[in-house]
């Protein structure tokens, strides 16, 4: 079906075919108007070290948090992200206290004051280290249908809603391809570890405080004197924490590089996939490391599709989808995945078709019926899906739920 690109946001007009044009509801739903505490746990809400805003705004596919800390202001767009602000703001809390210590103060002599100045460096100037974080959530929200070649094609070092400071982490596409890795020594690889977060974070209140504490123990020798108690990772994330914390970056590359081979990336796709700057060293591992253990038919072409990400932001959208995919293959076998989909569509060995959608909130829109509808058909044709059902966390409102079911999904 050749339909152009439809768009989820904002209610903008879509060329359809006729069979779709009948689908379509009325009106657009509402936005829905949430409060933190009806979709937060206790914990989440408020810890020692941060409270999030009662008020979230939802425009899109994702609540839209604000967290307060001692060592900022961040939003995060969605549950997922609330969940590593918050594992990162308690890393910073122990980055901290470890700072202040007898230990580390005999260690860091002269060095102090500048090791304290970077972990701190969000308290004095929470806008110039927390704003611009995730800017692309109504962007990345605009398009869950077929990708648009023109803006892989197109892409380029800088996109053009970055701030400064989104510019400042990320680097240039052609000198720091991988944003982040410079300076990401096996000292900071090791206190990331330690603190359980990514040494090549896009945080740089994080990323600052990391190196500060690094450059005291350049040895990485004081790392064992310190208890501290944070949870550590489970399943595949504790996979991927332990290459990124024990591989030195060129490593992790050739390891990238050589699985990028085996899913069936040509040459000039991969190359276009790692200049991506988008996409930081961890998260390159990430998704590879999830497509790699499913090994999927059309994998190559989702490559593509994760290539397109303006934003990282767009790029985690896609990533969390690859690791939904490697949770539904330990469960039921992978065979295939839909190709020119934004949407991560799989077919099972035994013919389910599943629509993976890393959300917060699906409502019904013009835009999301005629997407889903599209969808469907494409899974029956291209897959030869047997049946069709959504995997998400989002809420789904019972007139979404009503849509989508006509249009042949269960959920």
């Amino acid at each position: 079906m050749n339909a152009r690109h439809l768009l989820l946001s904002c209610g903008a007009s879509v060329l359809l075919a006729p069979s779709l044009v009948l689908a379509q509801p009325a009106a657009d739903e509402a936005a829905p108007t949430v409060g933190a505490s009806s979709v937060l746990s206790a914990g989440e809400l408020r810890g020692a070290h941060h409270s999030v805003e009662e008020k979230v705004a939802t425009p899109g596919f994702f609540h839209e948090f604000t967290i307060t800390s001692e060592f900022g202001t961040f939003t995060a767009l969605g549950k997922r992200e609330l969940t590593r602000y918050l594992r990162e703001i308690n890393g910073l809390y122990e980055l901290s206290k470890v700072s202040k210590s007898d230990i580390f103060i005999e260690a860091a002599g002269q060095s102090l004051i500048n090791v304290a100045k970077g972990a701190t460096n969000a308290v004095t100037k929470p806008t110039e280290t927390a704003k611009g974080i995730g800017t692309g959530l109504k962007r990345m929200g605009t398009n869950l249908g077929r990708r648009s070649k023109r803006a892989i094609d197109e892409m380029g070092d800088e996109d053009p809603e970055l701030s400064e400071e989104e510019k400042k982490a990320q680097g240039s596409g052609t000198t720091n391809v991988a944003y982040g890795v410079l300076g990401v020594n096996s000292a900071v690889r090791k206190w990331a570890a330690k603190v359980q977060v990514d040494p090549y974070t896009t945080n740089l209140t994080l990323k600052e405080a990391l190196e500060g504490v690094a450059k005291v123990d350049a040895a990485g020798s004081l790392t064992t004197k310190f208890v501290v108690p944070i949870p550590p990772l489970v399943g595949p994330a504790a996979t991927v924490g332990n290459l990124v914390w024990t591989t030195d970056p060129e490593e992790l590359r050739k390891m990238n590089e050589a699985r990028v081979k085996e899913l069936g990336v040509g040459a000039d796709a991969a190359k276009k996939f790692f200049l991506n700057n988008r996409l930081s060293l961890t998260m390159q591992t990430r998704v590879l490391s999830a497509l790699h253990a499913v090994k999927p038919g059309n994998a190559a072409d989702f490559i593509t599709t994760i290539t397109g990400a303006r934003t990282e932001r767009e790029a985690l959208f896609f990533i969390h989808s690859a690791e939904m995919l490697q949770e539904l293959h330990a469960k039921s076998p992978v065979k295939a995945i839909l190709t020119d989909s934004r949407t991560l569509v799989a077919v099972t060995r035994d013919g389910h078709g599943v629509a993976l959608l890393p959300l917060d909130w699906l409502r019904e829109t013009r835009s999301a019926v005629a997407t889903m509808t599209e969808l469907a058909e494409r899974t029956r044709k291209e897959l030869g899906a047997t049946s069709l059902r959504l995997e998400t966390d989002a809420h789904i409102t019972d007139r979404a739920k009503a849509a989508f079911s006509a249009a042949g999904w269960t959920m």
